[in-house]
């Protein structure tokens, strides 16, 4: 970072708009009925299709051949009235033969268009050209419909004579190739040169004028420390030098290479002049130039060469103007114009002393093309195109453009929210979209411009939209499809591709609807996200979050915490906007537990890989571990991890196993999110994509976050913060149904709100836009009393080894007694704020910055009929000074959750109650589940399950000095880790609760886990667990158990595994001593642990008879999911 807007899951429904559509666009597209196929171009010209051609396309009936198209080039990024919309018919002639009839032997004629060309300048007779940024391939569409082919037609030649004669024509050339993209961003690419040699750059100036005036426009670049030059000639002439200022080397995100552009003009030296550009570095071997393009304008004779002959003479254009045009070279070409080039025109001609000569009314500039049949093209290929009709859409809430790889996906997607919601979704893949509204050719804008005619029905007919998903991953090499390229969904990119501050990539652009809007400018309309899917693999993890973050079952009071980080450097000022940003989070929504990790509050360590802070990371990660409904980063990062000290690498993330509780990553800083960077080879061209850190934390299918409002390049602080701001304005809202924000909502109306700069730009949302923040709202938990005195009455205060009891309600967003509410509530006692002072690792000033206080009790209970009740005992370890503490509340009832605070209380001193506890508290441990044994297996990464009690409660406060609960690895108590924030007493109770922390072991083989707890008197406890890491293992059953054993009445099976998450089918066969099978039990396990749950048998055999007395074998067979298999045997007493 830098300083300084029914299911029709769309499934292309085919139903008609009910109500009239909007003038602008077409009710219905062609592609809705009939066979399509559509041929591919690469270059302007005539092009030729035979009958047999036309049968091998599928058509059943060539003779009635329709040509169709809308290639117009790259289309406007401006809503500027340009658009094209459908596809619109083009003109042919149809070669019939000497029978008049079109069979066998004959063809079609038609123009056709490349995608990159030059236009004509408003106002002037001048061209200019326009590379198209998404495409080299332009598409025409054939189909079969009888009588309807427009056939091109004949222009009556003019009756006046001719007031010019031309037998000349502008001749408009471009030198570019599209080599290299210097910052790997933007929509500028580069011919990299080397010091030294000349690159010819005139090809195509071949048969001008001799001694005519050529002008050119030339464009360069170079990357050095010390200034460049590039010399322009002519053959061997020197024309000009070309001096090209120097750049700072060690500025990343300022100009990477400084850009020249000269114009001029010069005789040609003969009728094909050589230019070239040779690029001096001044000896410095660190320089690099490069060529962007050079354009060229000549005038050219018009003499035939064998090729199409494109004659466009601006000095005929003239009020009531003819002119009479001569070919020399041939007496027998065809004319056509192409001025239209829907709709040609065949020109009548005449032979003259070898030549064609003919006549054309040129009132304004036309343009024609000379050509013959031996030089006419043929497509490079062609495509079956199904039946679509975008434009009978009727309009939805939401869009959701997929690549067809994810199509399964975006239908459970649009599934899910129609239930959840009642939001309707329409589903679209690129190339459908450009089917209609760009004539195939791939484009951004062409999506654009469909989403604008939704936008624009549903503002006439309701539903509005309001939602846009991109639903796969895109690149800045936009023209390399998939699965060449990341490219799923293309990406709008800006002009510059020089200076790191100045280029950038925006989804925004999707949502820029209004007249005049466009590029970046504008205020977004409707809410966008993307999920960047690469695979189907990838698809589903974020299709699996988003399913799972919505069920009750995730539902806690993680949703009530907001964490902060930020960075140590630029004199405090991340932490000032830190705490800028938790001031206005904790009005917006009190209720919000508010933990800071600013990194210059711990201690930086300084090695030789460099300055790290591990207690900031930890502390980090054990956040993500007890969950957050917020994530939120200040400070610099960029696409590997955040921070200079690297508090959050890759390593971290993908570490990460919070499935259960995945926080939105807010993360005001560079780069972190640039999901469209790609790596191409320039050797072999091949492209391999990039996963930025953003990403991984997405696509992180063990947790990592729901979704990122984050940055693709590079950013600014100060507008940062301004954005950062303005979604807590929204975040913590609700919206016209009462609910909790949708995050498409929240980052759109930050972004209105946040003025019209650029940096916002760099922000998007990696997520699904119409889904729901879990912030809960749905009413207000209210305390009633305490210690059965009512809160408006001044109350006990809250003293030391105290017991309090605290009663309450739940309400509704109306103020009403929620009494249909039965659940848990989860409470959290805090003692008064205190301070914290930062350590100045990197030199400067101190900043000391408020916290909440500390945690005296955090417990559970239940609620029933909107009224709850639960009691606690006072920590010792409290601050013993009198001054205000505060409650803040979480319920749920697995459908709804609403939270709530109460500041009323007050905290201090020392109760005269006297206790006799002198024991410390009872400690069980396990791994994943409370079937673990001592000594069992695990993997790398097992859950720490503590069960702990004490009759006087347990110390989670953290303020007593060594009285943390810990919990440390293989003796090394040098490295525990603090456990405090993830104990909860159990339902109802103040003795009782349990903490779950995620291990990482990196050693196979023998280990033990250590746990220490203290009372709220101070009495520890130690407990050791031990357990063995296996990797790879293959798949084994362990610790078979037959309990009770010897066996009356019936007994439970029961085995150790090590393939926890995974589901197991089972099979038991109990067998008699002589092998005779007794009995048959089969289930199914799912567990989170390494124990498979209990099997339970009740002494009967196959026939429901009682087995007899004596030995018996059993022998279980366990098949995970994957198909691995094992089997073992125990034994067991009937008596």
């Amino acid at each position: 970072m830098m300083m300084m807007k029914c299911v029709a899951i769309g499934l292309l429904v085919m139903a008609s708009v009910q109500n009239a559509a909007p003038q602008d666009y077409a009710a219905s597209s062609v592609l809705g009925s009939g066979r399509w196929v559509k041929i591919a171009v690469t270059e302007e010209g005539i092009y030729r299709l035979d009958y047999s051609r036309l049968k091998e396309l599928g058509l059943t009936d060539p003779a009635s051949a329709v040509l169709y198209g809308n290639n117009t080039g790259q289309l406007s990024f401006m809503n500027d009235g340009t658009a094209p919309d459908d596809l619109k018919k083009i003109a042919f002639r149809a070669e019939k033969g000497i029978d008049g009839v079109f069979n066998e032997g004959d063809f079609l004629l038609f123009y056709a268009e490349g995608t990159h060309r030059w236009v004509t300048e408003p106002g002037s007779d001048g061209y200019r050209f326009v590379r198209h940024h998404y495409s080299d391939t332009a598409w025409y569409f054939i189909t079969s419909q009888p009588g309807g082919a427009l056939a091109i037609q004949t222009e009556t030649p003019p009756a006046a004579s001719p007031a010019y004669l031309s037998s000349s024509t502008d001749l408009y050339v471009r030198h570019e190739r599209e080599d290299i993209n210097l910052i790997r961003s933007g929509r500028e690419w580069y011919q990299q040169v080397v010091p030294g040699i000349q690159n010819s750059i005139g090809q195509g100036l071949t048969d001008i004028i001799t001694g005519g005036r050529i002008h050119y426009t030339i464009r360069v670049a170079a990357r050095s420390d010390a200034e460049t030059s590039f010399i322009l000639r002519q053959g061997s002439e020197t024309i000009r030098t070309i001096t090209v200022p120097a750049v700072t080397m060690t500025d990343i995100n300022g100009v990477y290479a400084a850009t020249v552009t000269v114009a001029d003009s010069i005789l040609s030296s003969s009728g094909s002049p050589e230019f070239s550009l040779t690029f001096s570095s001044g000896g410095n071997m660190a320089a690099t130039g490069y060529i962007d393009y050079a354009d060229f304008n000549a005038r050219a004779p018009l003499v035939w060469r064998n090729k199409n002959l494109f004659i466009s003479d601006s000095r005929s254009a003239g009020t009531s103007t003819v002119t009479r045009f001569t070919v020399e070279g041939s007496p027998s070409l065809n004319i056509w114009d192409i001025t239209n080039p829907f709709a040609p025109l065949a020109i009548q001609t005449t032979a003259s002393s070898g030549n064609t000569v003919f006549m054309a009314s040129t009132d304004s500039l036309r343009r024609f093309v000379a050509f013959s049949m031996a030089q006419v093209k043929q497509p490079v290929r062609s495509v079956q195109v199904p039946t679509q009709n975008l434009h009978a859409m009727m309009p939805a809430e939401m869009i959701i453009v997929t690549h067809p790889l994810f199509m399964a996906y975006a239908e459970k997607l649009a599934a899910l929210h129609l239930a959840d919601d009642g939001i309707t979704s329409l589903i679209v893949t690129p190339e459908q979209v450009c089917n209609e509204f760009s004539g195939g050719v791939p484009d951004a804008v062409a999506i654009r411009n469909f989403i604008r005619m939704i936008r624009d029905r549903g503002m006439q007919s309701g539903p509005r939209l309001r939602y846009l998903l991109l639903f796969g991953d895109g690149s800045y090499e936009n023209k390399t499809p998939p699965p060449g390229n990341s490219s799923f969904i293309p990406t709008w990119q800006s002009v510059n591709s020089t200076t790191g501050v100045l280029s950038f990539t925006s989804d925004d652009f999707y949502g820029l609807l209004d007249e005049g809007e466009g590029e970046a400018d504008g205020f977004l309309d409707i809410g966008i996200g993307r999920l960047p899917a690469y695979d189907t693999a990838s698809a589903g993890i974020m299709v699996r979050k988003i399913i799972s973050y919505l069920q009750g079952s995730n539902q806690g009071s993680w949703r009530n915490t907001l964490c902060l980080v930020a960075d140590d450097e630029d004199s405090n000022l991340h932490m000032f906007d830190a705490e800028g940003l938790a001031e206005a989070a904790a009005t917006a929504a009190p209720p919000l537990t508010i933990e800071k990790i600013y990194l210059d509050a711990y201690r930086q360590i300084t090695s030789v890989t460099g300055d790290s802070y591990p207690d900031a990371s930890r502390a980090v990660d054990d956040r993500m571990a007890a969950g957050t409904l917020i994530m939120n980063y200040v400070g610099h990062g960029n696409e590997s991890g955040l921070a200079h000290e690297r508090v959050i690498r890759t390593g971290n993330i993908n570490s990460w196993k919070n499935s259960s509780r995945l926080p939105l990553f807010i993360t005001a800083t560079c780069e972190f999110s640039r999901f469209d960077d790609v790596e191409i080879n320039r050797t072999s061209s091949s492209i391999t994509a990039r996963n930025s850190a953003g990403e991984m934390v997405l696509l992180n299918p063990d947790g990592g976050g729901i979704a990122l409002m984050s940055t693709t390049r590079v950013v600014y602080s100060a507008p940062n913060y301004t954005l950062n701001r303005a979604i807590y304005d929204y975040a913590f809202r609700t919206d016209a149904e009462g609910r909790s924000m949708k995050l498409g909502d929240i980052i759109r109306q930050a972004k209105v709100s946040s003025g019209t700069g650029m940096n916002k730009r760099n922000f998007l949302l990696l997520g699904d836009p119409a889904l729901r923040l879990a912030w809960p709202s749905t009413g207000e938990v209210v305390t009633d009393s305490i210690n059965g005195i009512h809160v408006s009455i001044p109350s006990d205060t809250l003293k030391a080894l105290s017991l309090v009891t605290i009663s309450g309600h739940l309400e509704d967003p109306g103020g009403n007694l929620m009494t249909g509410f039965n659940g848990t509530l989860e409470p959290a006692v805090f003692d008064k704020p205190g301070h914290i002072s930062t350590l100045a690792n990197d030199g400067g000033s101190p900043m000391t910055f408020p916290v909440d206080g500390n945690v005296l009790f955090r417990g559970k209970t239940t609620v029933t009929g909107g009224r709850f009740r639960f009691s606690f005992i006072v920590p010792l370890d409290i601050n013993y000074s009198y001054g205000s503490g505060v409650v803040k509340y979480y319920a749920y009832d697995g459908t709804t959750d609403l939270n709530g605070s109460f500041t009323g209380i007050t905290v201090g001193g020392f109760s005269d109650a006297v206790s006799d506890d002198s024991e410390g508290p009872q400690i069980r441990l396990f791994m994943n589940d409370t079937l673990f044994n001592d000594g069992g297996v695990t993997d790398t990464s097992p859950v720490l399950l503590a069960l702990l009690s004490d009759r006087s409660g347990i110390n989670a406060t953290g303020t007593g000095i060594g009285h943390d609960i810990i919990a440390w690895l293989d003796d090394d108590i040098s490295g525990a880790v603090v456990l405090n924030s993830l104990f909860r007493t159990d339902i109802g109770s103040h003795i009782s609760g349990s903490l779950a922390y995620p291990l990482l072991v990196t050693g196979e083989g023998k280990h033990t886990i250590s746990l220490r707890a203290w009372d709220n008197l101070n009495n520890p406890t130690v407990a050791t667990l031990k357990f063995v890491v296996e990797t790879n293992g293959t798949f084994r059953l362990s610790d078979l158990l037959a309990f009770p054993n010897p066996v009356t009445d019936g007994t439970k099976f029961t085995a150790g595994h090590n393939r926890p998450g995974t589901e197991i089918d089972i099979t038991i066969t109990i067998f008699s001593s002589d092998g005779r099978i007794v009995k048959v039990l089969r289930d199914n396990s799912l567990s989170d642990g390494y124990a498979l749950p209990d099997i339970p048998w009740d002494g009967h055999d196959e026939n429901g008879g009682r087995v007899a007395r004596g030995l018996y074998l059993w022998r279980i067979e366990a098949v995970t999911s994957d198909g691995d298999k094992t089997s073992a045997t125990g034994r067991f007493i009937i008596l």
